[in-house]
């Protein structure tokens, strides 16, 4: 959909676009007054999303709407293409929504880690081995829950891929270790 069709039909998309992306709010619409740019970088802002992930899933929605309003074709049945088009554009979706849910759940994951550490610091003893060990133990709780809560899931994935390649034995004997210490816990 281009971009005169797109600030053309605003108005009537915002319901729909409500529906898409709850996280943008009606003053966030307001703001962005039927321009796309300003709508990919809220998406990038609200949902974690990097610009090309953001452009692709305004893009796809875009199209969806474009194909809705357009309506069936003239026989009433959905041509080959369109539905391989459909199915491909539901594949993205759910994608993107798994992506985002990910992204989320990182940064839960990342705002957990920090509270643990801090619930750490404050039971530990204040001199001695054990609070040597807690101390530690908390700071690298927190760097974990700085790393989560910045980087996101997609840099987490990128991470651990370099690091496997740079580590591989290593990497594949944690696999393992953790491979057979899940199949123990699953057997009792």
């Amino acid at each position: 959909m281009n971009q005169d069709i797109f600030a053309g039909q605003w108005k009537q998309m915002r319901g729909v676009l409500k529906s898409w992306w709850g996280k943008i709010s009606d003053d966030d619409f307001d703001r962005i007054r039927g321009q796309k740019d300003p709508l990919i970088g809220l998406l990038q802002e609200k949902y974690g999303h990097t610009r090309d992930q953001a452009q692709q899933e305004v893009e796809r929605r875009f199209n969806e709407y474009a194909d809705k309003m357009r309506g069936p074709s003239s026989s009433g049945m959905p041509e080959a293409n369109g539905g391989v088009a459909e199915m491909t554009a539901k594949a993205q979706e759910i994608g993107m929504t798994a992506v985002s849910m990910a992204g989320e759940a990182a940064t839960a994951v990342g705002e957990t880690m920090g509270s643990l550490s801090s619930v750490i610091r404050d039971h530990a003893p204040p001199e001695g081995p054990i609070a040597d060990a807690a101390t530690a133990v908390a700071g690298g709780l927190d760097s974990a829950s700085l790393y989560l809560q910045e980087k996101g899931y997609e840099h987490l994935a990128t991470d651990l891929t370099a690091v496997i390649r740079r580590y591989p034995v290593p990497s594949l004997l944690v696999g393992l270790g953790l491979g057979y210490m899940l199949a123990r816990l699953t057997r009792e």
